[in-house]
């Protein structure tokens, strides 16, 4: 086997194993809003996109508010 097939698989099999399902990224979501309406007053839910670079994760998160929430820290 060439030097560039085993580097296409392990990318390939990397990319596998690293990947998220649509029901993991709606669960992700969910709980991003979740968080983010106790700070935000949010228009929509929050994007999610979750990208394999060089082994790492490349988490993007995109959300639109109309205004921020009062709050103050709790002791």
């Amino acid at each position: 086997m060439k030097k560039d097939d085993v580097i296409r698989l392990k990318k390939a099999i990397e990319s596998d194993r690293m990947s998220m399902t649509a029901e993991g990224l709606d669960i992700i979501i969910a709980d991003l809003n979740a968080l983010l309406e106790d700070y935000f007053h949010l228009l929509k839910n929050p994007s999610l996109d979750v990208k394999v670079q060089g082994g790492t994760y490349v988490i993007e998160i995109k959300v639109l508010a109309s205004a921020i929430k009062a709050f103050a820290k709790i002791c």
